[in-house]
């Protein structure tokens, strides 16, 4: 059922509007602005290559702090001790 409407139009947007929402209640930032926060703050950012390529995605295409689309094995190697969060 859930596949037949978001079929529908206009549900892409209703979905939208409503976890951005959500997010407000729960006082967490939306993703441009969770972003900018964890770039200042000193995080790491990089893309994942699989998705990039799937997307037909650059570089250039990402968020500006973003340092570089990675595959899985780079991003085993490059955060080996680290504390990661995913987005």
């Amino acid at each position: 059922m859930p596949q037949q409407v978001a079929a529908l139009p206009g549900m892409t947007a209703m979905s939208t509007k409503m976890m951005r929402k959500q997010l407000k209640d729960l006082d967490i930032p939306e993703v441009p602005e969770f972003l900018q926060i964890m770039h200042e703050s000193g995080a790491h950012l990089w893309g994942c290559r699989l998705s990039a390529d799937m997307m037909g995605l650059t570089e250039e295409d990402l968020y500006e702090g973003v340092e570089g689309i990675i595959s899985a094995s780079d991003f085993m190697e490059l955060s080996e001790g680290a504390q990661i969060i995913f987005i």
